[in-house]
């Protein structure tokens, strides 16, 4: 979501597979979550994003951190009252029934795999900046493959790991703002023009970047994962929430609103990291380097954070019954071996699609992956309305965070995530996307049908 949800199951304090949680603070949670979040859909699809809308994308972006801001309350709420594993499929399973849980967990498997190959090309591309003789694809698969065998090795330090990964990138984050900003007001040797026309393409340039737009905002689900150990949820859910939504919205408004300030909108790029672009036209020497070095390495992280995750996917989707038990064995080092390696597989065989279109794969892998996301969060949303009932009636002592607005503030964020599938018709690549996303979904559905027999045997 990079995988960027995760299905880790709890216990009191820490998970089956060595990541500990205890006490976690508004501070914490807040770093967490935006970690997960910010990876290439900001630094690479906002190039796309800015060449379908210009400046105006920045309401697009407003429009989703709204969203964004619903589907983490109603992911929290279940996660925090009902913390028994962690996993909205256990929830959608509860209410909804196993055939939306198994195609919805079998979707955000799949979906994470295109995730994880799309930053495994956007770090490919990244890379080209120094290494342009080597193919881009050489590259791809290279990332693609070194993540999946790191990942039969023990976890020892992740949490910490990502912790330091997520302050790397809120700090190139606020290093780009600052020099934007200085840039624009003269103080730092440069004055780039500023936009003449904010919406060029009106509001249907807004509307085909929305998709990639919930891609870049993706990666929410470690605040569902790490709610049933925070301290005071009550109080530290909602401050996080809202941390996580400011922070985004300053960092993407903001990254939306000065990138085409220093570099015109149409030529923003799309293989090359506009921030980096951006920070070329100052003309400070080793600035656009440095950035470019920092944006690979967050890229990186995000795709092994991607990667530890979707493998606990599958073994939670293993040991609720919905995917063969041989995938819910860990080994005697905590090392999910056989998940870990039909991840990896699919990684590889999805990262090499440059190889096929080199101009194309990433924008084709992110378009599909937010469409996907659109469905996932609008089946958390769909799901928390029927989960409240659930839990007024069974644990009413337990909703220590509640959705605010609830269902009104539910129901209206479903109606804003239909609309936005309707955009999806607005651009052409992604409408091959979403003929994909809807094409594997029926598949998913598909195969729930002929095996739902043993499924419930198994149940």
């Amino acid at each position: 979501m990079s995988t960027k949800v995760s299905g880790f199951r709890h216990r009191a304090t820490s998970d089956r597979q060595g990541v500990r949680f205890k006490s976690i603070r508004t501070g914490e949670l807040t770093l967490m979550t935006i970690g997960g979040i910010m990876g290439s859909g900001l630094f690479l699809a906002s190039g796309q994003a800015i060449r379908y809308a210009g400046p105006a994308v920045a309401l697009g972006y407003l429009a989703g951190v709204l969203v964004m801001a619903a589907e983490m309350g109603a992911l929290a709420e279940m996660a925090a009252a009902d913390p028994i594993r962690g996993n909205f499929i256990t929830y959608t399973s509860r209410v909804l029934g196993r055939g939306p849980a198994f195609t919805g967990g079998w979707i955000f498997w799949f979906s994470s795999i295109l995730n994880m190959a799309a930053e495994a090309t956007a770090a490919a591309l990244f890379t080209r900046m120094w290494l342009s003789g080597v193919p881009v694809w050489a590259f791809s698969l290279g990332f693609a493959v070194l993540v999946a065998a790191l990942n039969f090795l023990p976890v020892r330090g992740f949490g910490e790991v990502e912790s330091v990964m997520s302050g790397l990138k809120i700090l190139a984050v606020g290093a780009f703002l600052g020099l934007g900003v200085l840039a624009l007001t003269g103080h730092a040797g440069a004055h780039p023009p500023l936009w003449r026309n904010f919406a060029p393409r009106g509001a249907r340039g807004v509307g085909q970047a929305m998709i990639l737009v919930l891609f870049s905002l993706s990666g929410t689900g470690i605040l569902g994962m790490a709610a049933p150990d925070t301290r005071a949820p009550g109080r530290t859910i909602p401050a996080a929430i809202r941390n996580v939504s400011l922070m985004v919205l300053v960092f993407y408004v903001g990254a939306a609103l000065l990138i085409p300030a220093m570099v015109p909108w149409q030529r923003v790029p799309t293989h090359q990291s506009p921030f980096v672009a951006a920070l070329n036209s100052l003309r400070i020497p080793y600035v656009g380097g440095a950035m470019n070095l920092l944006i690979l390495v967050a890229v990186l992280s995000a795709l092994n954070a991607g990667l530890y995750s979707t493998d606990r996917v599958l073994v939670s989707l293993a040991r609720d019954g919905y995917a063969p038990g041989l995938f819910g064995r860990l080994s005697a080092r905590k090392v999910p071996v056989a998940a870990n390696a039909l991840t990896g597989v699919c990684l590889t065989a999805a990262a090499s699609l440059i190889y096929f279109l080199p101009q194309e794969a990433y924008l084709y892998l992110v378009s599909a992956t937010g469409l996907m996301v659109l469905f996932i969060w609008a089946l958390i949303i769909y799901t928390q309305i029927r989960y409240r009932p659930w839990l007024e009636r069974h644990k009413p002592e337990r909703l220590h965070f509640r959705m605010p607005g609830h269902p009104y503030t539910s129901w209206l964020t479903l109606v804003l995530l239909t609309g936005i599938l309707g955009t999806a018709f607005l651009a052409s690549r992604e409408a091959v996307a979403l003929v994909l996303g809807v094409a594997a979904s029926a598949c998913f559905a598909g195969v729930y049908f002929l095996v739902r027999g043993r499924l419930r045997a198994g149940a």
